[in-house]
């Protein structure tokens, strides 16, 4: 007996995209057959004709920003979660920088725990590398992180544990990565540009939202990024680098990767839609870090992406609060927490493809695959293999539809205006988490945390 016969789809791997029906039982992909096989009738609790539909892997999210605990009103696991579900995104991987930050094992268990409880998809969580954070990160492994998250110089300096205070201790953590075999997920910006910039920038009057590029210009993604791939080259650490915006930066690491550094590269969908134009439109309702780049900047990503140099796609969901985008509003330079795109990944990503951005069969590997080999997760999730976690997104790739951020599952809807009749083509029309049906067209049907 199987739980689940999708019968008529089209399924898609990075190989390429075949005509095939599927079974699941007991929660995963139990056999795959071409039409006309098998030559007896599965005996199933349920059929769904796809009717020519796609059928694809659940997405992989390398980077989740769920702040639970901590500032709740941004998203909880069960709003966060919910998002995650109905947008097809099965399997979410969670940064650290909460409140406390998730710096050791005892924090990773209890983490773990509450996710268990709350959570409508599959998670996997990051621990926290830097400074204090150091002698822990082998415990951290041994409690289950799949990675870490750290900055570098004095970024974001209150997130104890996070914060690599210099060279030395950026030495130490690629060190421990080797060690434990884990990546460590950094954010490359220069901050002692950027504070020179912003500088020169009040000091000349200009506080306009377009003036935020010019205080987070390219390079200094690039002026961050070098130092840590030379340590990952000589320490044999795995260094992820995260929203990558810069394709010169881009690149470079690149460069070191062919030769022999263990280097990914990750870019967000908003990099890949959006642009500068917007943020001058929408000010800090299209505000994120770094910033969206040039439309050039952003063709040139697409072809990055397109021919591998561009590893893997991650939503970076990190919704701001109205009270951070109202602090933009008093000094522009500021940054106003991030976007929401839990629920939008897969509908900008489709419609990309519609557009000849990325062929089908690429999207699904770096949305899927691609992120579940580096949390090493595959090939349970992010593939489509007989004994692989059942957890499946079916597309119409030919239905047009308008957004709506008014009903997204989000707890802040108005930071997702970036988003508000934006038409896309390619539509979500089920989503199932280990065979279990989780949403409809967007809409939640599974009414319990099953994660």
């Amino acid at each position: 007996m199987y739980d689940l016969w999708l019968r008529n789809g089209k399924l898609v791997t990075p190989d390429g995209c075949y005509q095939a029906d599927l079974l699941v039982k007991q929660g995963r992909i139990a056999a795959i057959f071409r039409p006309g096989e098998p030559d007896f009738a599965p005996e199933v609790a349920r059929t769904i004709d796809l009717e020519g539909r796609w059928v694809l892997p659940g997405a992989v999210d390398l980077h989740t920003h769920i702040e639970e605990p901590g500032t709740l009103e941004k998203e909880d696991i069960t709003s966060g979660t919910q998002s995650a579900a109905s947008g097809g995104v099965t399997t979410v991987v969670l940064m650290p920088n909460c409140t406390p930050p998730v710096n050791s094992a005892e924090r990773v268990e209890s983490r773990a725990e509450a996710m268990k409880a709350r959570s409508f998809v599959d998670f996997a969580l990051l621990g926290a590398a830097g400074g204090e954070s150091i002698p822990d990160m082998v415990s951290q492994a041994e409690a289950g992180v799949v990675g870490y998250k750290s900055y570098t110089g004095s970024y974001r300096a209150d997130r104890e544990g996070l914060l690599c205070r210099d060279t030395a201790d950026v030495y130490q953590v690629l060190e421990q990565s080797a060690l434990v075999n884990r990546f460590v997920a950094f954010h490359c910006a220069d901050n002692a540009t950027m504070k020179l910039l912003k500088g020169r920038l009040l000091g000349a009057g200009r506080t306009r939202f377009s003036d935020y590029h010019a205080s987070r210009p390219e390079f200094v993604e690039t002026l961050d990024m070098l130092p840590l791939l030379e340590l990952a080259r000589e320490t044999q650490g795995i260094l992820h680098l995260v929203h990558m915006s810069s394709p010169w930066a881009i690149q470079l690491a690149n460069i070191f990767r062919e030769g022999g550094t263990r280097v990914t590269v990750e870019t967000c969908p908003h990099y890949l839609t959006f642009s500068d134009e917007d943020t001058a439109r929408l000010g800090p309702y299209a505000q994120v870090d770094p910033p969206l780049r040039s439309p050039g900047v952003r063709d040139r990503l697409w072809e990055l992406a397109s021919i591998g140099q561009i590893d893997l796609i991650a939503s970076d969901h990190a919704p701001g609060t109205q009270k951070e985008k109202q602090a933009v509003m008093n000094n522009l330079l500021e940054f106003g927490g991030g976007l929401p795109a839990l629920e939008t990944l897969w509908p900008l990503m489709l419609n990309a493809c519609n557009q000849g951005r990325i062929s089908l069969s690429r999207l699904v590997e770096v949305v899927a695959e691609k992120p579940a080999r580096v949390a090493q997760l595959y090939p349970q999730k992010g593939s489509l293999r007989v004994g692989a976690d059942a957890d499946l997104v079916i597309v119409d790739l030919e239905e047009t539809y308008t957004l709506e951020p008014d009903r997204f599952y989000l707890k802040l809807r108005d930071a997702a205006r970036i988003f508000k009749n934006y038409s896309v083509k390619g539509r979500v029309k089920h989503v199932f988490q280990r065979g279990q049906l989780l949403a409809e067209d967007g809409e939640l049907v599974m009414d319990k945390p099953i994660g």
